[in-house]
């Protein structure tokens, strides 16, 4: 799900309904849903950039095992041009 769309269901949750739309909130009652709204969204951003760390990782894991996996066979060559040279 993409952190706009999370942010948004965020918001559907904390919005007032309607009815109580016009209503008064206290000092307290305003700085709770603040603290909660913020803790909330950077819970959300920090869970998707987690993710895409993840998934930056793993395409690099992917590349260096690539790589080690040339490197062995460039290796085994080397050892039979060296063994044939012996000879």
């Amino acid at each position: 799900m993409s952190i706009e769309k999370e942010l948004e269901e965020l918001i559907a949750k904390i919005v007032p309904s309607k009815d109580i739309a016009g209503g008064f909130m206290s000092r307290d009652q305003i700085i709770q849903l603040i603290r909660k709204v913020a803790t909330d969204a950077s819970l959300i951003g920090y869970c998707h950039a987690e993710k895409l760390t993840r998934e930056r990782m793993d395409k690099k894991l992917t590349v260096i095992e690539q790589e080690l996996i040339i490197i062995k066979e460039q290796l085994k060559d080397a050892e039979i041009e060296l063994i044939a040279t012996i000879k």
